[in-house]
This record gives C-alpha cells, structure tokens and sequence, in this order.
C-alpha cells in the first residue's frame, strides 16, 4: 500500500466521521426547544420585565419582575412552547422608581413571551404575585 492509498483512506474517514458528526448535531439541534423570536412593536407603555426561568427534578418554574402588578389585572397563556403574560400596573410606574436609570418613559403595562421546556405540563400551570414578583409553575410531564 502506497502513502497515497494510506491517505486515501484517512480522507474517506474523516469525510464519514464529518457526516456522522453533522447528522449527531442535526438531531441535536433538532431536539432542543427553538425560540419564537417576537418582533411586534408595542406602545411605549409597555415594558417587558426580567424573568427567571429553572427546573427542578419535579417542576418547572418561571419567576418574572412585575412590580405593582396584581393577579387581577394579569393574564398568562401556554401556547406554541411559549409562555404569554400580559398585564396593567395599579398605577402608570416611572421608570425610575423602579431601577431603570437611562430610560426616562412611564411603564402601566407589561408584556412577555417566555420559551419553556417541552418537559413542561402546561395543562396543570398555576401562577401567584406576591412582592411585585410573578412566580409560574408547571408539573414536568412523566
């Protein structure tokens, strides 16, 4: 066998070992949640607060920032692999008061849309606000 075969044959290993690799992060890929991006434009009334989302081994949680928003004036829909929260403050918030130091605009309401897990069972989510903090929980499906 010449060198020329031996990297013959090295070139066809790597050549197969690259498609075996490009099909292995295709189903990677293919499996992990895709994000929705939103490109929607809203009034300026509205803000889109900081959230946190995490599972545990038996739920999964999702914990948004919404000062001086009450479960009353809230809504909250699971659809397409998206969590939805839409609501308006007791009062028009400047924002300021809450944190923000370079954006000079009154905030009464909130919107956002939140990728979550497949893992998710959205049928049985329940939601609570207590100090100006939403907290989303979801069974994770068996």
């Amino acid at each position: 066998m010449s060198w020329e075969d031996e990297f013959d044959l090295i070139r066809s290993y790597i050549r197969r070992r690259m498609k075996e690799l490009e099909k292995e992060l295709e189903n990677a890929f293919s499996s992990m949640h895709v994000i929705h991006p939103s490109i929607s434009i809203r009034p300026s009334s509205f803000d889109e607060p900081l959230h946190e989302a995490y599972e545990t081994e038996d739920e999964c949680v999702v914990v948004v920032d919404v000062p001086l928003l009450d479960e009353t004036n809230v809504t909250v829909v699971a659809q397409d692999g998206l969590i939805k929260i839409e609501g308006r403050t007791r009062r028009a918030i400047k924002a300021e008061e809450i944190g923000y130091s370079v954006i000079r605009k009154e905030i009464s309401r909130y919107y956002k849309e939140i990728a979550i897990s497949r893992q998710c069972d959205v049928s049985n989510m329940s939601y609570s606000i207590r100090n100006g903090r939403l907290v989303i929980r979801m069974p994770k499906l068996k």
